[in-house]
Parts: structure tokens; C-alpha cells; sequence
């Protein structure tokens, strides 16, 4: 074990031009990965927000009374997928309408009696906001007594809905063409510093190295490489992440995940990069 880290240490400085070049493929790689997945994690953020705002409205019927709107309200909350019902009256709904209608404020003074009807806003609970539950359970709350229509935005969910489920297929793909192309860069760049150092590899074989104890310095170089360029990556995703939050706008950054998530990439990056190339060139070569 020594040997391997004291082989793959020398190797490091010895050839440290051809090692600062696969460090600086695998800082560029996983800074592209990570831009792509801090963009992916914020996406996600702003879809929770709007998704937090799918809810049902039911409007009421008017004259009900008091126990009659406590009932229903009480057989709404029983519903599957209902998380809370909140009751707005007409007075409420008044209020509110003038607050987001301020210009209209003169012509809402002159009208004699409160048009709008007292509603419950349905709020539903995580599991329950697709479009097809939404619907259902929308469905449901019309089917009361007392209950004179209901809206939850149809469309709008449909939409959000299909935007996630793009979301969703487009980070995977999206994820994979990345991996696959850094693993490519990374295995092309770090076969390079493999060929430099055929000699060594050459005298190893011949005093009865074995294939394992050969590749086994070149696959830690790579697991260094990896691990130095993550944690590079992750320190300039941290001050991109400080200038943007502090300069332009607030968005989410996940801390130690992202940070711990690209390092252990870069490793693996690395060693994968490094085991293939050291392997093609050992097996290619009849070694």
C-alpha cells in the first residue's frame, strides 16, 4: 500500500504538467456539471413554490348558515388527499379584491351589495397535487350540498405537471450526456500521461509487477486528481453561488450535498478515467 501511494505520489510531481492538464479537464467537467445541476436545483425550488400554490377553490352557496358551512367544511377536511380548509367569507373576499384591484377602488364603494360568494380555499397535501388527483378531488367537492362551483386551474396544473416531467427527463439526460463526456475527456487526457510514462511501466512488468500493482498508482492519481478537483469545483460553485446571490438574485444552493456530491464525482471520475486508460494501454500493449 505504501508503495502504491508513494509510486503515485512520484508520478504526480514528476509529471506534473501532464497532471495539472487532467486536473484542469476534470475541474472544467465538473464545473460544467455542477453549473448544470445548481441550475437544475433551483429550477426545482421555484416548480416547489408554484406547486405550493395548487389548491381548490370552492365557492358557496349563499344563505347557508353558520353549522351548515362548519359541516361542510368538516366533511371537506375528511377527504383524501385534503390537507386544510379555509373558510373565506364575503367580507373577505371584498377586501381582498380590493386590495388587488386599488384602481378600481371608487367603482367597488359604489356597488350596494357584496357580489362575491364566501368560498373554502382546499389546500391538498403533497402526493395529491397531479393533475388527475386534483381533478378527483375536485370532483368530490363539488358533490356537496352548499357547494355552488369549483376552480383549481386546470390547465395551469396540467402545465406545471408536464414542465416537471420535462424537468425531470431533461436533468437525466441531460446528466448522463455530461458524465459520459467527461469520463471520455478525462480517460483521452489522463491515457496521455500513461504513454509518457511507458517506461516506467515497462520496467515495473519486467521486474514481475503484476497488471493489478501496476495500474493501482495511476488509479489513485486519478482518485487525487478527482478529489482535488472537486473540492476546487466546489469552492468556485460556492463564490459563483456568493457573487449571484449578493450582486442579483437569491437561489439555493445545497451546501455540503453539492459540495460532498462533486468531490466524490471528481474521484470517480478520476479512477474511471485512469482504469481505463491504463488498462487499454497495459492489455492493448500485450502487457
Amino acid at each position: 500500500m505504501l508503495f502504491i501511494i508513494r509510486e503515485a505520489m512520484t508520478g504526480l510531481w514528476r509529471h506534473r504538467l501532464m497532471s495539472i492538464i487532467s486536473l484542469g479537464v476534470i475541474f472544467f467537467s465538473l464545473l460544467i456539471l455542477g453549473i448544470f445541476l445548481l441550475g437544475t436545483f433551483n429550477l426545482f425550488a421555484i416548480i416547489k413554490v408554484a406547486e405550493q400554490k395548487v389548491e381548490i377553490t370552492a365557492y358557496l352557496e349563499d344563505d347557508l348558515s353558520e353549522g351548515e358551512i362548519k359541516t361542510l367544511q368538516t366533511n371537506i377536511s375528511n377527504l383524501s388527499g385534503v390537507k386544510k380548509v379555509v373558510f373565506v367569507s364575503k367580507d373577505e373576499a371584498l377586501n381582498k379584491f380590493r386590495k388587488e384591484l386599488v384602481q378600481a377602488k371608487d367603482l367597488l364603494n359604489m356597488l350596494e351589495i357584496n357580489p362575491l360568494p364566501a368560498s373554502f380555499q382546499v389546500k391538498l397535501d403533497e402526493g395529491y397535487k397531479s393533475p388527475e388527483t386534483v381533478k378527483e378531488i375536485a370532483h368530490k367537492v363539488s358533490l356537496f350540498n352548499g357547494v355552488e362551483d369549483v376552480i383549481y386551474g386546470e390547465e395551469w396544473v396540467k402545465r406545471l405537471s408536464k414542465i416537471i416531467n420535462f424537468l425531470f427527463i431533461f436533468d437525466i439526460f441531460l446528466g448522463i450526456i455530461i458524465s459520459l463526456s467527461s469520463i471520455f475527456i478525462v480517460s483521452n487526457t489522463i491515457r496521455l500521461t500513461v504513454i509518457v510514462r511507458k517506461d516506467s511501466i515497462e520496467i515495473m512488468d519486467l521486474v514481475g509487477a503484476t497488471n493489478e500493482m501496476i495500474t493501482a498508482p495511476f488509479m489513485l492519481e486519478g482518485i487525487i486528481q478527482g478529489a482535488v478537483g472537486g473540492i476546487f469545483t466546489s469552492y468556485i460553485l460556492y463564490e459563483i453561488y456568493r457573487l449571484v446571490h449578493l450582486k442579483f438574485l437569491t437561489f439555493y444552493f445545497p451546501g455540503r450535498s453539492l459540495i460532498l456530491g462533486i468531490t466524490v464525482f471528481g474521484m470517480l471520475l478520476g479512477y474511471i478515467g485512469s482504469s481505463i486508460s491504463v488498462k487499454k494501454y497495459i492489455y492493448g500493449s500485450g502487457q
